[in-house]
């Protein structure tokens, strides 16, 4: 399996086989959803945040602070996978998206996850714009490539 030589679409079949591997369909399908093009204008937040830059103090403070909340994050992530997977909890949209973010990076690593999103978007253009030779593969046409 050479990512670099598989076309979009086959990294794709292979992602959604990696999401259903790892999550229920319903699961799946939230991550989908969740997983679209942003309108978001980083430009205006940059300038906005680099006008009233803190000093280096502050810096290496916040830099601290930071990592000791990361990793009280990582535990308490790590707690909530495992109670899921024992069945005793229900996970967020966010917890499906970035675990699903993390699945597909694990099995596909970041160049076929790139394309595994890439192919994503073509797949819900298609689906926006009505185009049934774009139409979002279904469970059982990934089942059928296999």
């Amino acid at each position: 399996m050479d990512i670099l030589k598989m076309t979009d679409l086959e990294i794709y079949e292979m992602g959604l086989e990696k999401l259903a591997s790892q999550l229920s369909t319903a699961e799946k399908m939230r991550f989908l959803q969740q997983c679209k093009p942003s309108t978001y204008d980083y430009t205006a937040e940059r300038h906005k945040l680099l006008a009233n830059q803190p000093g280096i103090d502050e810096i290496v403070a916040r830099i601290q602070r930071r990592e000791a909340e990361r990793k009280e994050e990582e535990r308490v992530k790590t707690e909530r996978i495992a109670a899921w997977r024992n069945g005793l909890l229900e996970l967020t949209d966010i917890e499906i998206y970035e675990l699903g973010l993390k699945v597909l990076a694990d099995g596909l690593g970041a160049y076929g996850l790139l394309r595994f999103i890439t192919q994503h978007f073509k797949q819900l253009s298609a689906t926006q714009t009505g185009d049934p030779s774009q139409q979002p593969l279904s469970d059982r046409d990934v089942n059928s490539v296999r």
